[in-house]
């Protein structure tokens, strides 16, 4: 009887010990590499992701998406990299500058198409509340 009562306490504090040393939920040893955004794969799918809405939007022509990609590229450099030390108005110039590029490489036509589905993405701002006198 006794050795049947320590047997089962010992299995106890053992299964209980086990189970008390396991990660938590969302533990991953593994890194992961689309988690990393210096990572160049995930940058360069990001930007392909980016391209092909824009294509969808405009019907953006090869020549077009080329020279995208190339400002895109352009802007990934080792000098715009830093923009983790930049200041946040730096970082927004920088921004405003490469979309102004992408929009020049655009036609009138595409670049209205792109402005009136950026206006219809927009949340409605009419409303009851959201009026202005």
């Amino acid at each position: 009887m006794k050795k049947a009562i320590i047997t089962i306490v010992t299995l106890a504090f053992i299964t209980t010990g086990s189970v008390m040393a396991q990660r938590g939920y969302g533990y991953d040893p593994r890194p992961n590499p689309y988690n990393n955004p210096v990572n160049p794969r995930h940058d360069d799918a990001m930007e392909n992701f980016r391209i092909d809405q824009l294509d969808n939007i405009v019907n953006l022509s090869r020549k077009q998406q080329r020279e995208i990609k190339r400002i895109e590229d352009r802007y990934d450099g080792p000098e715009f990299a830093t923009r983790n030390r930049r200041s946040p108005r730096d970082f927004q110039q920088l921004q405003w500058q490469k979309n102004q590029e992408i929009m020049s490489v655009l036609t009138p036509g595409q670049r209205q198409r792109l402005v009136a589905y950026q206006q219809a993405q927009r949340p409605n701002r009419g409303g009851f509340y959201g009026r202005r006198n």
